[in-house]
């Protein structure tokens, strides 16, 4: 059955049109009969019709802006404009709306009933169009399902794994499949947070194809076993290595920003891969380093070394958390480095 609304604002005219045309047998459903454009707009918004049939001349908003606004919300939308006004300017804009028929009052049910049937004629094609446009679609996607699930069944390579779908990415002329792709084969393999949150992921990574690409090889990857969790937890921890001194590193920038995972998902293997948090790796990182950093100079003031593990300018917190972290203050290990040297300490 298709869908009808029916706008007008005088009641003998919706109650006519109501009476006159035998619906069911059409196949025809009338959802609703409006007395102004307002109130169809509302109407609209719980229930998107296939066919407006609306008047010209209405208080308020007029029916050929109603036309408009509705084909804003529903593309695919065929109206009939049933009115009293047989005027060229109508009839223009008419047209330059898409309005399929153009009826004037009085109309006689037989008139009514044919320009019903060629609109009919008309939503009856573009579900077909729409429907095998679909079923195109849907072979597309269950193909490139295939293609991912097989990168994630046999042993393959991260170089290798990213080269194929580098070549896979690059055939798919619709980017919207490969987010579907992804979230459908992450779905059935790591659950649906992890498919929501890769949705999300892939939605922002569209912006550049390179990031694309690698965000769905390290995907399957992660699938497959190959670089999985112990391999984005090795790209983690070399990500920390390198980069332990930018202040802003935190997990969720990781996530975000390097293996492009959940925050939770991530941090969950890191600890259970690594025995200990994400923050505790960074910090133990930092705090060896700021070890090395006065070992190799004991004229190093506190806040440089604060600086240069990504602490910030801040001496007092870098003392903070060094002494948290070692069970000593800094001057007492500044004096054991240099008892050791079989000197005295400088002051922090």
């Amino acid at each position: 059955m298709y869908k009808l609304l029916l706008v007008d604002d005088e009641e003998i005219i919706r109650t006519g049109v109501t009476e006159m045309i035998d619906w069911e047998a059409m196949g025809i459903t009338l959802t609703a009969a409006c007395e102004n454009a307002l109130a169809a707009l509302e109407s609209m918004t719980d229930e998107l019709p296939d066919i407006l049939m609306t008047d010209v001349r209405m208080p308020g908003m007029d029916g050929l802006e109603l036309v408009r606004r509705a084909k804003a919300m529903h593309p695919r939308l065929r109206a009939v404009i049933l009115s009293g006004y047989d005027t060229f300017a109508y009839a223009q804009q008419a047209i330059h709306y898409g309005v399929t028929e153009y009826l004037l009052k009085p109309c006689a049910k037989e008139e009514m009933e044919r320009a019903l049937r060629h609109v009919l004629q008309e939503v009856n094609c573009e579900r077909e169009r729409a429907d095998a446009l679909y079923a195109r679609r849907q072979r597309r996607l269950e193909a490139l399902k295939g293609q991912f699930e097989a990168l994630c069944a046999g042993p393959v390579s991260a170089a290798a794994l990213e080269k194929r779908v580098r070549e896979i990415a690059r055939t798919a002329d619709d980017p919207g499949l490969l987010r579907e792709a992804l979230v459908a084969i992450v779905a059935e393999n790591l659950g649906g947070g992890q498919a929501e949150w890769k949705m999300n992921a892939i939605a922002e990574a569209f912006r550049g194809r390179d990031e694309m690409e690698r965000l769905i090889a390290r995907s399957l990857m992660q699938i497959a076993g190959e670089g999985g969790a112990s391999g984005f937890v090795r790209e983690m921890t070399d990500w920390v290595d390198a980069h332990y001194m930018d202040e802003s590193l935190t997990l969720q920038f990781v996530a975000d920003n390097v293996v492009h995972m959940s925050a939770d998902y991530i941090g969950r293997e890191f600890t259970r891969t690594m025995g200990r948090k994400f923050s505790a790796y960074l910090l133990e990182t930092r705090m060896e380093r700021a070890k090395a950093l006065m070992a190799a100079d004991a004229a190093m003031h506190s806040y440089e070394i604060a600086e240069q593990v990504g602490l910030g300018n801040n001496p007092h917190y870098f003392s903070q958390v060094f002494r948290k972290y070692t069970g000593q203050t800094v001057m007492d290990f500044r004096r054991e480095l240099e008892e050791r040297n079989g000197k005295m300490p400088k002051q922090v």
